[in-house]
């Protein structure tokens, strides 16, 4: 379930995101306004290229968080929907977006688990605190105690063998200069303190082949896992696959 107005998942499965006749964003204006067509969670799910069902987002999707605000169960919708469908599969996985929303509040009520992803070009880098400060919000606003199963540290290093001569030339004059390179460093804090604070993480490498992948709306642990990304990505699945979150 993509519930991110960017639509990364979307397009990471295969599917424009002006392609589907109805998105999330249709779920979400269904509730919350009387005059937008009503759709169900079943009418927008899509079989994507990899075999995987998918509940596409879109751009509009921005649009409707206002509109939620007049809904008095606007944080319910999608754990209402999803117990109307959650038998037909194995797992669901929700998408939600990297800052504090509508969207975000709805699939952590909805969710089971919680996984939490940073990236390198992401709020991560400002901060772990930051990170930390926004949970303790949506713990007071929900008034429910909020559990992180499992971290996921995403394009936080580049494998050696992966490295181009302009990256091993650069790394060779960053190395003369200082010793100590600031983000790496920062990112190596972050991680400690994942670590410490959460204690299951995985730690997936930078990779080309995950741009690649995207475009061919083949998610890397189904077509890669023969790249070191591919391989931390199939771990992370048969850790949710084999019962350890649940």
């Amino acid at each position: 379930m993509d519930t991110d107005p960017q639509a990364s998942a979307t397009l990471g499965l295969g599917i424009h995101p002006d392609t589907p006749a109805h998105s999330i964003y249709n779920l979400y204006m269904g509730k919350a306004n009387p005059d937008s067509e009503s759709v169900s969670m079943s009418d927008i799910i899509i079989r994507t290229l990899s075999g995987i069902d998918l509940v596409p987002s879109h751009l509009d999707l921005i649009g409707a968080e206002p509109a939620l605000y007049q809904y008095p169960d606007r944080y319910y919708i999608l754990s209402q929907e999803i117990a109307l469908i959650k038998n037909r599969y194995d797992h669901i996985l929700i998408d939600t977006p990297p800052f504090l929303g509508q969207f975000v509040l709805n699939g952590i009520i909805a969710a089971d688990k919680i996984a939490l992803v940073f990236s390198p070009d992401s709020f991560a880098l400002s901060g772990y605190e930051s990170v930390r400060l926004i949970l303790k919000d949506i713990e007071e606003l929900l008034g429910k105690k909020i559990d992180i199963d499992i971290a996921i540290l995403n394009r936080w290093m580049r494998e050696k063998s992966n490295l181009t001569l302009l990256d091993k030339i650069r790394g060779f004059f960053d190395k003369k200069r200082d010793d100590i390179n600031p983000g790496d460093e920062l990112k190596k804090e972050i991680e400690i303190q994942v670590r410490r604070d959460i204690g299951r993480i995985f730690v997936v490498p930078e990779s080309d082949m995950i741009a690649v992948s995207n475009r061919r709306g083949m998610p890397l642990a189904l077509s890669g896992q023969e790249d070191p990304a591919g391989t931390i990505f199939s771990n992370i699945a048969e850790f949710i696959d084999t019962g350890a979150m649940r």
